[in-house]
């Protein structure tokens, strides 16, 4: 089953990738936003 933070991941690298970002600035985002897991679950 897939998490909600891998749904959310994965919907963003789709956007970002489809509005034209690098690999490099997808990778970036999706690390922030991983260090951002345990402030936004079980708020």
């Amino acid at each position: 089953m897939v998490s909600y933070v891998q749904a959310i991941a994965k919907h963003l690298s789709e956007a970002m990738a489809n509005h034209g970002v690098s690999s490099d600035g997808i990778n970036q985002a999706i690390t922030k936003v991983a260090t951002l897991k345990e402030a936004v679950l079980y708020k």
